[in-house]
């Protein structure tokens, strides 16, 4: 499957992952004009904003869609391959057996199959890394450093939103949004999680009169234990049957989204939400001026009210924006 748009160039990005992965390449996409995209389903609708974009290929991990990516890149008119950050070992030795003769990606444990490096400081956010890939890799100005992904979902699929979901947004009702799994589209987050009676406290807590649980794969569970421990008219909505546009909307009209590093965490960071996100190293949270990143070193310990205080000091801020 493909789209197309843009005049087409000889740059082909190989983006592995889903839509985390591709909101953080977003710095290189932009500043990469025409370039063909190798990018999973999930992540084709961060995509479809981006101009710069000239074609999307949707790819998954099966031995049969890499061998066909394969022989894409090595019989195609691809000469360079720029490979963003954080790579799979799996893409870097695609791009490097393919033959391509130039190939770009960020210096690291696997750069053996890269003609050219990009340094890194260590601990340096993704988005950073790959603005740094962009400078190197692209035909038009890239962004300024720090630069956050964005997303703007078209009218239309907002005013679709607004009226599917017209009992908790609209007419000035802020729901909040909480992510208490790993928040993702098509692949579960492995590890420890916050609990699920913790954010249920900061529900309970919180101003928003109704609460919007997103559940992701393999959220099932805590997704339950979380709703248990509400006191408050609550929704879940499975990310399987929305898409990266409409939980943009849903997240843009919340009070706050707040959830663990994952996709749906990072597409409300990109539509510019109140985003607090619960985090243990290495997670990533998402880049962006409204987010705030609270670190634990153990999620289990991790008391609410460290949210809750954040959440409300969020609120005060925003109130005299």
């Amino acid at each position: 499957m493909s789209t197309a748009h843009g005049p087409a160039s000889r740059v082909a990005i190989l983006l592995g992952g889903g839509v985390r992965e591709a909101l953080m390449a977003q710095p290189l996409l932009r500043a990469c004009e025409g370039a063909s995209v190798f990018t999973s389903g999930d992540a084709l609708g961060t995509l479809l904003g981006l101009p710069s974009v000239g074609r999307a290929f949707v790819f998954d991990d099966s031995p049969g869609e890499l061998l066909r990516l394969f022989r894409r890149l090595r019989a195609g008119p691809i000469t360079t391959v720029v490979v963003p950050f954080p790579a799979r070992f799996l893409h870097l030795a695609l791009a490097y057996f393919a033959g391509v003769p130039r190939r770009l990606m960020v210096a690291g444990a696997n750069d053996w199959a890269a003609t050219e490096r990009v340094t890194a400081v260590h601990g340096m956010h993704p988005v950073e890394a790959n603005w740094r890939l962009a400078s190197a890799a692209g035909n038009r100005p890239a962004p300024a450093p720090g630069d956050a992904p964005t997303l703007h979902p078209p009218e239309a699929v907002r005013a679709q939103a607004v009226a599917r979901w017209s009992a908790f947004i609209g007419g000035g009702r802020r729901p909040l949004v909480l992510i208490p799994g790993g928040g993702g589209w098509s692949s579960g987050r492995a590890g420890q999680w916050w609990p699920g009676e913790r954010f249920a406290v900061v529900a309970n807590h919180a101003t928003a009169e109704r609460v919007v649980l997103l559940s992701g794969v393999g959220d099932e569970r805590v997704v339950r234990e979380t709703r248990a421990g509400i006191a408050k008219p609550t929704t879940v909505l499975k990310l399987a049957d929305i898409t990266v546009d409409e939980v943009a909307v849903l997240s843009e009209l919340s009070l706050a989204v707040i959830g663990h590093d994952g996709d749906a965490l990072h597409v409300a960071a990109a539509a510019g939400a109140v985003v607090i996100a619960v985090a243990r190293r290495p997670d990533i949270p998402p880049m962006g001026d409204r987010v705030v990143a609270l670190w634990a070193d153990n999620l289990a310990q991790f008391p609410a009210r460290h949210v809750v205080e954040a959440l409300f000091r969020q609120a005060r801020i925003d109130s005299y924006a």
